[in-house]
């Protein structure tokens, strides 16, 4: 037996339908939305400070000083936004006690030939002790197991040091960029040529200090090199000040054409930062540095990623990974724009399914 249904009540459920079919749209555009986007930090549950990150066979790969009294964490992920979710394993597990024990900092994962190079910061809980070691993948892929191979250090000057980077030149050439205490002037950044990617074969030379102001806040430092690379030109791009400082920033210096990477008249510094703090209505970022930089999965679009705290005091905690993408200027020089405050949509990377 069928009960007539009143006019009333066809509106009523008329109107329930079209408000159901409402609300079911705009859950999947706001999910569609997301998915198209991003926000910083990239992992919000843990600090990430001096981040490291590459894309590699459908996969971001991310390294940062996760553990710096337990080892290295390596994590991946198929989106730039899932590493708060993504894998992650142990790829350095530091003994008890010991040179490479304590104090682990600023790793980065190199793919030199047919394998990959983790370069880690260590000591054994004494500052003054800090040195650079190298460890090799077992295999062609950044999620292998790694080997220790070495210890680096300038046959003629065995001394602290922080914060080693890579630079292959044209000719295929190897050189290893690294922070290291300069005379009555803080700390600066060295290079010298390497034979095989743990051994260095010539002596340091230093290309950078602090000269200015901005790179002298609570102490003078030049520190966290990083290689970037475009049409023929070279940069370094390196961190100033105490990192534990909100004006901790980053500087630039520029190879001459045709210039010997040993010769420190061949690199000029920028006068003036190239990133730095922001703070305003719309949100804050302090002390943005200790860099790394990464293609986009399809290579089209160059990405910068670093640290940055959301207060103003002076601390080390809170540092955690962020990324953003920039662009290039006219006169072939990179232009990183400024920190984009946390919780921001960003569009993710180009070619990211």
């Amino acid at each position: 037996m069928k009960f007539p249904m009143k006019k009333g009540t066809k509106t009523l459920a008329a109107a329930i339908v079209i408000l159901l079919a409402a609300a079911t749209f705009t859950a999947q555009s706001k999910n569609a939305k997301t998915a198209e986007t991003f926000t910083n930090p990239l992992i919000g549950s843990q600090d990430s400070a001096d981040p490291w990150m590459f894309y590699h066979r459908g996969y971001y790969y991310l390294t940062a000083t996760f553990d710096p009294e337990g080892g290295v964490w390596l994590r991946r992920s198929k989106t730039l936004g899932g590493f708060e979710t993504g894998e992650q394993k142990k790829i350095y597990d530091a003994p008890a006690t010991g040179l490479r024990s304590k104090q682990i900092w600023a790793p980065e994962i190199h793919r030199l030939g047919k394998r990959w190079y983790l370069y880690v910061t260590a000591s054994d809980g004494t500052d003054e002790n800090h040195r650079i070691y190298v460890f090799e993948s077992k295999a062609d892929d950044p999620w292998s197991e790694y080997d220790f191979k070495g210890k680096v250090f300038d046959p003629a000057n065995e001394e602290w040091a922080i914060d080693a980077t890579v630079l292959r030149d044209k000719k295929g050439r190897l050189y290893m960029l690294w922070c290291g205490h300069v005379p009555k002037n803080g700390n600066g950044i060295y290079i010298a040529p390497l034979s095989d990617p743990w051994t260095l074969s010539g002596k340091r030379v230093l290309i950078a200090q602090a000269d200015h102001d901005w790179e002298r806040v609570r102490y003078p430092i030049n520190e966290a090199p990083q290689i970037l690379e475009r049409d023929g030109k070279t940069f370094v791009i390196y961190s100033a000040s105490d990192t534990g400082t909100p004006d901790y920033a980053l500087g630039m210096l520029t190879l001459s054409a045709g210039g010997d990477p040993l010769d420190p008249k061949a690199w000029k510094k920028s006068p003036q930062p190239v990133f730095a703090q922001i703070s305003g209505a719309d949100g804050a970022v302090y002390g943005p540095g200790h860099n790394g930089f990464f293609k986009s999965p399809d290579g089209r679009e160059d990405w910068i990623v670093y640290h940055g705290k959301e207060t103003g005091e002076y601390t080390y905690r809170g540092r955690r990974a962020r990324a953003q993408k920039f662009t290039w200027n006219a006169d072939g020089t990179p232009n990183f724009g400024r920190p984009v405050p946390a919780g921001k949509p960003l569009p993710k990377p180009s070619g990211e399914k």
